[in-house]
């Protein structure tokens, strides 16, 4: 059952799993060229979890790409929604850093398990499939509601001076 949130608001289920995200893991990100790259890292240890995380602006589209999203956190115990937390997180820091207004839309590319798993499931977007899929994988969009949100948690970090992609 999908319950009514009224826009500029954050969904009961995240504002349940924040503290428990930022209790145990933090965010950092890197500006490679036109697009930020974000790292999920262990506040225990410091170490870095995640794979790949890339958002890019398209503006003459006015939309978010998100390029790669592999948080990494499902491989860790206890863990469960946080991917979800993070991607909110992601997003919300992102269309700060960039000064986004309302109407611009979230786009990627991804697997149909993963839209019906993952992005179809998350309360505080409305992804959608966009018509042309080609085999399993799909484009999706969502609008999007920049909220006012405190995203000095995340703290900037240089690329490595051997960064290649």
């Amino acid at each position: 059952m999908e319950t009514f949130r009224h826009p500029g608001q954050i969904s009961p289920f995240m504002t349940s799993h924040l503290a428990d995200f930022f209790d145990h893991f933090g965010i950092s990100f890197s500006i490679d060229g036109p697009q930020l790259e974000y790292f999920v890292f262990k506040k225990e240890t410091g170490a870095d979890i995640s794979c790949s995380l890339t958002i890019a602006l398209n503006d003459p589209a006015d939309r978010i790409e998100v390029m790669t999203f592999y948080p990494g956190l499902n491989l860790h115990p206890h863990t469960r929604y946080l991917s979800a937390v993070c991607f909110f997180m992601v997003m919300q820091h992102f269309a700060g850093f960039h000064h986004l207004e309302t109407g611009c839309r979230i786009h990627l590319n991804t697997c149909r398990d993963i839209f019906d798993s993952f992005y179809g499931l998350l309360d505080d977007f409305d992804f959608k499939i966009i018509p042309g899929e080609a085999d399993n994988l799909i484009d999706i969009e969502s609008c999007f509601l920049p909220l006012d949100i405190d995203t000095t948690m995340f703290n900037r970090r240089a690329l490595p001076a051997d960064y290649t992609v």
